[in-house]
């Protein structure tokens, strides 16, 4: 039996820092899936940002792996794939999968969509999965330079009274 993804990832968010590259190359093909389509900022989603209205309509399980078969359809939702797709088929594609996964995996899901992973599993790191997987050809992250504060010296614009 499959592990649950839900339960892989937050084994690696709560181990020591030290073991968190091993634990991730020991993932399975389907969990690095998921990695690749949340860090890698060259693949775009053709969806609404955020939590779209969705039922969850399966069997809740303590250890769901409703997700693993769905894996394969990902590319139907990225920009390049599922060219035959129209946009509104596209979505309703996707909350019919939210509807059969687990809740636990559509937050998965959902955080990868949006690309705010980091967000769920706050030590799942970019630098984290980009050291795990050099193959993934992740691209380094720019760093953004913090502006100076703008000097108010009395000078500038001056208020109409």
């Amino acid at each position: 039996m499959a592990d649950s993804i839900p339960h892989l990832f937050q084994s690696i968010q709560v181990a020591p820092k030290k073991h968190k590259v091993d634990l991730l190359r020991r993932l399975n093909d389907h969990c690095k899936e998921i990695l690749y389509h949340a860090f890698n900022p060259k693949i775009k989603f053709l969806l609404p940002e955020g939590t779209p209205p969705f039922v969850f309509k399966g069997t809740p399980e303590p250890f769901p792996t409703t997700l693993y078969p769905e894996v394969r359809t990902f590319y139907i939702f990225c920009e390049g794939g599922g060219a035959n797709v129209n946009q509104i088929r596209r979505e309703a594609i996707f909350i019919q999968m939210l509807e059969k996964i687990h809740p636990d995996e559509a937050k998965i899901v959902i955080a990868m969509k949006d690309k705010k992973f980091h967000e769920l599993y706050d030590t799942i790191t970019y630098d984290v999965v980009r050291e795990a997987f050099p193959t993934m050809n992740l691209p380094e992250q720019e760093v953004k330079k913090k502006r100076p504060p703008k000097k108010s010296g009395g000078k500038g614009r001056q208020q109409k009274t």
